[in-house]
């Protein structure tokens, strides 16, 4: 590490100096906090938290105290399916370092993802740059370290984490190989999955390495997640069974995975099933286009890409008094009086869509 040592050198040294807390702390409940804490302040960050990507479950919070509520109510509620750090792992299931950079080199939905996110969603937070770890778990989803701030990160910031990274992921596969171990030997009941969630872990002779509390009972009191348990152990890996109020998800464990060596690990996720990300151009569609005349609708399209009235009246080459009377319309006909409310109006449309 002495190649990366010049990048913020003082910064740099008390990052490496506060990493022995979170080692020291490997199998514990507090591992999660401390990491995130040393990064935290590494970064200088002012949002910033923990939660679980599943390829196929809502994300799920595990630290969010920096995080407002309503952010995370605008997230679950719909914005989640716009995020473009969850469509890449949902569509490559590669863990890292992610940047606006890197999710600028993935595929052309990601990058449209990434556009309407910074455009409509993350100026609500008052943030401008955002970054990410992407840890693996077992179980097909990974932890996602996030950090928010209101000015850019530097590239030099990124290149250090990145070097970092091998470290830290090494560091994360030991807490949970260690948090998995108390939970067998009878001397921790942390999971380091979500409360909603239970598990089963089996050999690759279907021995139960370790049942989570709950499982039997749940499972063998119920004829229906018997069978959906017993179809997810026969079907191909990530092939979720959906159960209505939750599904069975079925994954083959790593060779080396020490307590069931290729093995599988078998969940009830007691969360719904993640709904498609979206785009934004179609959702618009749904929600205005029997409602607002095509000028009005481009001009709604504009208004919710975070640009004002000055910059619309340029883009469309109109006048400035002809955008201010089009968005006076399209209030009225949409019986809003804020740009706030328009952009609560199409999270609230998402939201509806994604319980049906």
């Amino acid at each position: 590490m002495t190649q990366i040592a010049h990048i913020f050198p003082e910064r740099f040294d008390q990052l490496l100096a506060e990493l022995s807390e979170p080692t020291n702390l490997c199998g514990t409940a507090a591992f999660h906090d401390r990491l995130l804490s040393a990064l935290a302040r590494y970064l200088r960050a002012e949002t910033y938290g923990v939660m679980q990507y599943s390829r196929h479950s809502i994300p799920h919070y595990f630290i969010h105290d920096t995080v407002p509520e309503w952010e995370i109510e605008l997230y679950l509620s719909g914005t989640y399916r716009f995020d473009p750090f969850f469509r890449h792992w949902r569509e490559n299931g590669q863990a890292g370092l992610l940047s606006y950079s890197t999710l600028g080199q993935s595929s052309r939905q990601v990058r449209d993802n990434l556009d309407e996110y910074t455009l409509r969603f993350q100026p609500q937070t008052g943030m401008v740059d955002e970054i990410a770890f992407l840890f693996p778990k077992i179980g097909g989803s990974v932890d996602n370290y996030f950090f928010l701030r209101g000015d850019p990160f530097h590239s030099k910031e990124l290149e250090a984490l990145n070097t970092l990274f091998p470290m830290l992921n090494a560091l994360s596969k030991l807490n949970r190989n260690l948090m998995l171990k108390a939970l067998k030997d009878g001397v921790s009941t942390e999971t380091d999955f979500p409360s909603t969630d239970t598990f089963i872990i089996e050999s690759v002779n279907r021995r139960i390495i370790y049942a989570s509390p709950g499982w039997h009972d749940l499972v063998g009191g119920d004829v229906t997640l018997s069978d959906a348990v017993a179809q997810a152990r026969d079907n191909p890996p990530s092939t979720p069974i959906d159960l209505g109020h939750g599904h069975i998800l079925s994954e083959a464990l790593e060779a080396d995975f020490p307590l069931a060596p290729g093995g599988r690990i078998t969940f009830f996720v007691g969360r719904p099933l993640a709904s498609p990300s979206l785009v934004i151009e179609d959702v618009l569609q749904q929600l205005f286009a029997d409602t607002l005349t095509a000028r009005e609708f481009s001009i709604c399209d504009l208004v919710l890409r975070g640009h004002p009235s000055t910059s619309i009246s340029e883009k469309l080459g109109i006048s400035l008094g002809t955008v201010k009377n089009h968005r006076k319309r399209i209030y009225r006909k949409l019986d809003i009086t804020t740009e706030r409310e328009l952009f609560l109006l199409l999270i609230n449309f998402i939201s509806t869509q994604d319980a049906c």
